[in-house]
């Protein structure tokens, strides 16, 4: 259990506040240093989360973190340990309902929070449990257009309140980018604001600078707009909270707040190092798992470099924020002309893609598995249907170590199956990696490239030709797989009698290799709908092809919180076991 609780909380005077607020990002940076986690937001937002707590009563309250990595002081307060956060049957790194009454929404992609306050103020209507409704969201996260979406419907439901804190701390991952980031920066006062300010008390001077600014698009939509408000004062939030509570009219209360504050490393990143981290020395901020594992991202961009030095400058990289995470923060620099970051829209950059694709560009959109799932129809209406030749570089594919159900990259090779011309690779190391870009660049249709976060392949070597399947090792019983699971799967298999097939091109059926043996066993980590296993079962089925086909995968499964290891050993069993049922060795 927690120390903290929130009756002590709304007891407590602002020197005590102060005090708590300085214990949780102790703990906060304590326990990640331990368990690894969101770190950078969650120190940003404690003063917020506490004035929050003080003012509103939640879960009457609806209280909804936009993404709700930044929910470590909120868990806190209400009730619960972080002790076991990430591991497998602990805390989530994200809102969970499951979890606590507390946590009214989950979510852990960006921008939903404010049509989620919209569906919980037209429950209002019939529901005398709701109280208010405040929904807490990012300014990179606001720019996406789910966001304007609601903005644009809740501005004009004159008989509905909501409450939206935009937290502003010019960082999504990493710094936000994007004309509405820059205005967040750059608005200008009217000059009558200089005179009001030197006759003006410090607490309506704010509220006159808000008014006296050019209309911005909060005001433009029906909003009460306030700006400027110090996110890590206290006093000054719990004023503004307390005010947007009375009001009988949607309020924005835009809040500036540190990244990272309190724990120096993180306060000082601006490359977003901070935003998600593994186990490190609180003393030193060494990452404390650091190893050789190279990336697949950094990898592909560095062979994209050489490919533009060659003369390929129709290249273009896209990525939805993802510079950082998809390996792309030296190539943003080194071909600043080749590279666009549209921010947090997966959909622009899809749609983008081809229209790039239509005037003879070649467009790489590198995005992370889970979040791809949010440009589904743009892919299918704007690139597939039409054949065009965009290549997805799909970071983060297969099961993923301790951010739970929302980051798992298990559904890619299923959604993409789903819509004809498009070819799905999945190359084992980085090695490939670079063939497959080799190989998409002389393709005229759309080609996914998937990969894990790390190499782990990397000193298994065979043949890359992807337009059929690679024999990595021959027996008499066939396993076949791809991605990361094949060196796990060789190691136990090398001295044995079966065979190892990397499929490493999802698209086709290699029917030679198949039809040399009796006995498949398929293991792969994507849940079971349009899995490879359902593709050969299907075509053995159709052929009546006397070959029996056993197939590992997660299933029809959404996975909970934990290590790799131990959500790979409870969703599709211990690869060892598997192997000595199966191929009896």
């Amino acid at each position: 259990m927690s120390k903290y609780s929130i009756d002590k909380l709304k007891n407590m005077n602002i020197t005590e506040l102060y005090e708590v607020s300085d214990n949780i990002r102790k703990d906060i940076i304590e326990v990640v240093s331990k368990n690894g986690g969101h770190l950078s937001s969650n120190l940003g937002i404690v003063e917020l989360t506490v004035a929050l707590h003080k003012v509103f009563d939640s879960p009457k309250d609806k209280i909804i973190f936009d993404v709700s990595h930044q929910t470590y002081a909120h868990k806190l307060i209400t009730g619960r340990s972080l002790d076991n956060l990430r591991v497998l049957g602990g805390v989530s790194g994200f809102s969970k309902m499951s979890e606590s009454e507390h946590d009214s929404f989950e979510a852990g992609h960006s921008s939903t929070s404010i049509s989620a306050a919209i569906g919980f103020l037209e429950a209002k209507k019939t529901n005398n449990e709701i109280g208010h409704v405040i929904s807490i969201i990012g300014d990179a996260s606001i720019t996406n257009g789910l966001s304007f979406e609601a903005l644009n419907y809740l501005g004009a439901q004159k008989n509905q309140k909501a409450i939206i804190i935009l937290n502003d701390n010019q960082m999504g991952v990493s710094k936000s980018v994007g004309s509405l980031a820059l205005s967040f920066n750059k608005i200008r006062a009217k000059g009558s604001l200089k005179f009001l300010r030197k006759i003006t008390p410090k607490g309506i001077k704010k509220m006159l600078k808000s008014f006296a600014y050019r209309q911005n698009i909060f005001e433009y939509l029906g909003f009460r707009y306030f700006e400027g408000i110090d996110g890590h004062n206290i006093k000054e939030l719990i004023k503004y909270l307390s005010f947007a509570k009375e009001s009988n009219k949607s309020v924005v209360l835009h809040i500036k707040t540190i990244k990272g504050k309190g724990y120096k490393f993180a306060e000082e990143d601006s490359s977003g190092y901070w935003h998600s981290v593994d186990p490190f020395n609180i003393d030193t901020g060494i990452c404390k798992n650091e190893n050789s594992f190279k990336s697949f991202g950094n990898t592909i961009a560095n062979h994209l470099g050489k490919k533009i030095e060659e003369g390929l400058n129709n290249i273009r990289v896209i990525t939805p924020a993802m510079t950082l995470g998809s390996g792309l923060k030296d190539f943003s620099v080194n071909y600043k002309d080749n590279f666009i970051d549209v921010g947090i829209a997966e959909e622009n950059a899809v749609t983008m893609s081809s229209s790039m694709a239509i005037a003879g560009l070649r467009p790489f959109v590198f995005v992370y598995s889970t979040f791809l799932q949010r440009a589904y129809d743009e892919i299918l209406h704007d690139v597939a249907r039409p054949n065009l030749p965009v290549v997805f570089c799909i970071d983060r594919a297969g099961i993923i170590d301790g951010d739970g159900d929302t980051h798992q990259g298990i559904f890619d090779v299923s959604f993409l199956s789903t819509m004809p011309n498009v070819e799905i690779l999945a190359p084992k190391n980085i090695l490939d990696a670079k063939k497959a870009v080799d190989y998409a660049l002389m393709k005229s249709n759309p080609v996914a490239i998937r990969y894990a976060k790390k190499d782990e392949n990397v000193n298994l070597f065979s043949e890359s030709n992807f337009s059929k399947w690679d024999l990595i090792k021959d027996g008499d019983v066939l396993i076949i797989s791809y991605g990361n699971l094949l060196s796990t799967i060789y190691e136990t298999i090398k001295n044995t009698n079966v065979a190892l097939c990397n499929a490493h091109n999802l698209s086709i059926i290699d029917k030679d290799l198949l039809l040399k043996y009796k006995k498949v066993i398929v293991i792969e980590e994507v849940i079971d709908a349009l899995s490879l296993s359902n593709k050969i079962i299907n075509y053995v089925y159709k052929e009546k092809i006397d070959i029996k086909v056993s197939s590992y995968n997660i299933g029809m499964n959404y996975l909970e919180t934990g290590s790799k290891e131990d959500l790979l050993n409870k969703y599709i069993g211990d690869i060892a076991n598997i192997i000595r049922k199966e191929a009896k060795c």
